[in-house]
């Protein structure tokens, strides 16, 4: 199986596990509380930054929302042109702020979103790196 293969599986095998969590989270309530302890989904990242690491490694930075809302997850867009998703979409927990993540040579247009259970934020600034 080649990388890409490889980077689909996990990121499948990522998606269903998330997937599974949330739904054990929906079905539970407290007596008296919020189905959720949240208000509202987290207001985005920001200062997004990349730099390239030798051997088509990157590593991602950004500043976590300044808002009351804590993200539970970071999802980190990978495309091939601004605005695009057409490469890769990675799950990092919310309590870290940088990212190492394997790829192949290319230019590539990355964005992140701060997410708990109420929702997704708006994305973070956009920057682009260069793989070789």
């Amino acid at each position: 199986m080649n990388k890409n293969g490889i980077l689909s599986v996990v990121i499948v095998v990522s998606a269903v596990i998330l997937i599974g969590l949330w739904a054990l989270r929906t079905g539970q309530q407290r007596a008296g509380a919020r189905q959720f302890d949240c208000a509202s989904a987290p207001d985005a990242p920001t200062d997004l930054a990349a730099e390239a690491i030798p051997n088509t490694s990157a590593r991602m930075t950004w500043k976590a929302p300044a808002g009351t809302e804590t993200p539970t997850t970071y999802v980190l867009e990978t495309g091939s042109g601004p605005g695009k998703n057409d490469v890769a979409t990675f799950i990092i927990p919310g309590n870290t702020t940088t990212t190492d993540r394997a790829g192949v040579p290319g230019t590539f247009f990355l964005r992140v979103y701060a997410r708990n259970a109420c929702g997704t934020s708006s994305p973070s600034n956009e920057v682009s790196i260069a793989l070789q």
